[in-house]
C-alpha cells in the first residue's frame, strides 16, 4: 500500500496556485506497483490526467499487516 501526497498547482495572470490534494492510497496489488517510482507516476496520472498541472507527489510506502 502507498499513501500519496501532492499538491499541484499552475500559472495563471495574477501569479502562481497550488493546492494540496487530499492524501489518498494506492494499493500495489491492484495498480501493480514495483516501487515508489512507479506508484509516483501512477499517482500523476490521477491528480494530473490531461497533463496540465505541475505536480510535487510524494509515495510513502505504507506496511500493513493481512
Amino acid at each position: 500500500m502507498w499513501a500519496i501526497y501532492a499538491v499541484v498547482g499552475r500559472w495563471q495572470e495574477d501569479g502562481f496556485h497550488n493546492r494540496s490534494v487530499p492524501t489518498f492510497y494506492l494499493d500495489e496489488n491492484v495498480q501493480g506497483i514495483v516501487s515508489e517510482e512507479h506508484a509516483i507516476e501512477i499517482a500523476t496520472e490521477v491528480v494530473n490526467p490531461f497533463g496540465d498541472l505541475e505536480c510535487n507527489i510524494t509515495a510513502v510506502r505504507v506496511v500493513t499487516e493481512d
